[in-house]
């Protein structure tokens, strides 16, 4: 994703900050423009127990053909955004 567009609320941020404390083993500094990937050394299985939490946390299900394009935190929290509102 790009940096135009939306962005996503404080509250969201902070709440995938909190949950990411326990996976963030790199000890990588968390920042919306953090990568999953490069930053975090997120690999596939770590990506699925996350996004598990994020799920339940956010009381949503999000679906897997979105992942591709998270690729920061931002995007992340723009896509739970998304989800939260077409669940409304």
């Amino acid at each position: 994703m790009n940096d135009s567009g939306p962005e996503p609320s404080a509250d969201t941020l902070a709440a995938l900050f909190e949950i990411l404390k326990s996976f963030n083993k790199t000890g990588a500094e968390l920042s919306p423009g953090t990568r999953f990937t490069e930053d975090l050394n997120f690999d596939s299985l770590v990506v699925m127990e996350f996004i598990a939490v994020v799920e339940d946390s956010f009381d949503i299900s999000v679906p897997l053909n979105i992942l591709p394009d998270v690729a920061t935190i931002k995007d992340l929290a723009i896509a739970v955004e998304k989800i939260v509102a077409a669940d409304k």
